[in-house]
């Protein structure tokens, strides 16, 4: 037998509300009996837990949590998708264009409670939640233990897959069929779409840019970067990265505009800052890239991060989108 995690052990529940005397004189046994019954499994109901796996171990969490905290940037999104609304959240995740306008409308009722590198502990206890969702990494392991005197808290990975920590945060609230249903229509949806646009997706190497605001310099993502998950999973051919370049998504690099020629090996170009691109409308290097020439420079979408599979279909939206237009 496991033994019941504090905070749920310390939460109250509600009793059942006493009879008068009289009315119970007037009860028979029988009926009565029934009420202790009835009142058993309410107190059952609410004090119901599950073992699930989270990215530390194993964790003791509500069956049925009613009050979430989500103090990273990803875990809100895929709540909203399976019917939750977390209560508190990470600040920033309501602001126009950090995700689709669905869970930004969603999550506006939601008490800020978190950046990445802090988390109101004293916020998070006024809100009195039946279960905190927190970066595995998170930097201060004693606000950390402080959140799990508070309720149970669930660990998620923010660097690793970006489904898996889907998955595994609907698993925390009991709501795995749910994602997975939503898993097996984006899987579905991107197939489809890999398939349809199989030849442009050959032919054209894709490379996704940041274009620095501050200096003449830019940086590609790759394939595992926060800006690519929907093209991976179209399985798209990216533009290898040229020396000087980051070769894995936990590296970075700034090239200079003068070498702007490494980009002749992409027949696709995302820009996420497209409102930089005033600044190459007379560079010979930009202008000479097959990408350029070919007309296949386009914005990359105002949320490209996918944190959770119905904000994966809307990606999906974009790159078909996107695709249609290279293909004609």
């Amino acid at each position: 037998m496991h033994q019941k995690h504090p905070a749920l052990a310390a939460k109250k529940h509600p009793g059942i509300k006493l009879l008068s005397w009289a009315m119970m004189l007037t009860l028979s046994g029988s009926v009565l009996a029934g009420c202790g019954a009835a009142g058993e499994e309410s107190e059952t109901a609410a004090s119901a837990t599950r073992i699930v796996t989270d990215a530390t171990g194993e964790v003791e969490v509500p069956s049925d949590p009613q009050r979430v905290v989500s103090t990273d940037f990803y875990s809100s999104s895929l709540l909203v998708d399976v019917g939750i609304i977390p209560v508190g959240t990470m600040q920033g995740v309501t602001e126009p264009e950090s995700r689709p306008q669905k869970y930004i409308d969603a999550l506006q009722g939601a008490a800020e409670i978190s950046t990445y590198a802090e988390i109101d502990v004293e916020k998070i206890l006024e809100l009195d939640p039946d279960l905190i969702i927190v970066d595995s990494e998170f930097s201060d392991p004693e606000t950390v233990k402080r959140l799990e005197e508070i309720a149970p808290s669930f660990k998620v990975d923010v660097n690793g897959d970006w489904d898996d920590r889907a998955l595994s945060v609907a698993d925390a609230v009991n709501q795995l069929d749910t994602a997975k249903q939503q898993q097996a229509a984006f899987e579905q949806r991107a197939a489809q779409i890999s398939q349809d646009y199989r030849d442009v997706l050959e032919q054209n190497p894709l490379g996704i840019l940041s274009l620095n605001p501050n200096e003449a310099t830019w940086a590609g993502y790759t394939p595992t970067g926060w800006a690519s998950p929907a093209w991976v999973a179209v399985d798209a051919q990216f533009r290898e990265p040229t020396d000087g370049e980051a070769k894995e998504h936990d590296q970075w690099a700034w090239i200079s505009d003068e070498l702007l020629e490494k980009l002749d090996n992409a027949g696709i170009l995302l820009v996420l800052e497209d409102e930089q691109l005033e600044r190459y409308k007379n560079n010979p290097l930009w202008n000479s890239l097959p990408a350029v020439k070919a007309g296949n420079v386009f914005a990359w979408n105002d949320s490209p991060a996918t944190s959770s599979f119905e904000w994966g279909m809307y990606n999906l939206d974009s790159v078909e989108n996107i695709l249609k237009q290279v293909k004609n």
